[in-house]
């Protein structure tokens, strides 16, 4: 998942993302090439269910 997808799923600016990345609250996305980095969707989706906490 794209940064720019995270934001809107999450109703948040990109910076935001980039904060909560470098704050250690969302997980550090994945390189996937020379220009493009995302985050595991599976990672991600945990995450979320921590935070409405349940557990997935």
């Amino acid at each position: 998942m794209r940064r720019f997808r995270l934001a809107e799923l999450l109703g948040v600016s990109v910076s935001t993302i980039d904060r909560k990345v470098r704050n250690g609250v969302l997980p550090r996305p994945v390189k996937l090439g020379e220009k493009i980095t995302a985050f595991d969707a599976v990672e991600i989706n945990n995450w979320l269910a921590e935070r409405r906490g349940k557990v997935a």
